[in-house]
């Protein structure tokens, strides 16, 4: 296997990591916004749960695995770096938004 070849598949291995790393955060932040409507009821939490799960569909499809899965074996090489851009700003943000709401006011 060509060197270039091992380097775009470290990246798609990197994308697929990120990305499952989203996929359990927003659960996380889901399971929280449930027991928050559980309690208060508001509209707003409603509005954050189907946020949260949009979200979630967004994850598990630009997952690398879910295409392969699915039948699609030709992968998206010629990104490079920026492919896995989107969903490392998404982590971190996800991080920031976990850490907001399990911090006791």
């Amino acid at each position: 296997m060509p060197m270039i070849m091992q380097q775009d598949l470290w990246l798609v291995n990197a994308k697929a990591i990120i990305t499952l790393g989203n996929v359990i955060l927003l659960l996380c932040l889901l399971v929280i916004y449930a027991k928050n409507y559980e309690q208060i009821k508001s509209k707003f939490a409603l509005g954050l749960i189907a946020f949260v799960i949009l979200l979630i569909m967004h994850a598990l499809t630009s997952n690398p695995v879910v295409p392969y899965m699915w039948g699609h074996r030709h992968m998206y090489y010629n990104l490079g770096v920026f492919m896995i851009l989107p969903d490392l700003f998404e982590f971190v943000a996800l991080l920031i938004l976990l850490y907001i709401s399990l911090r006791p006011d």
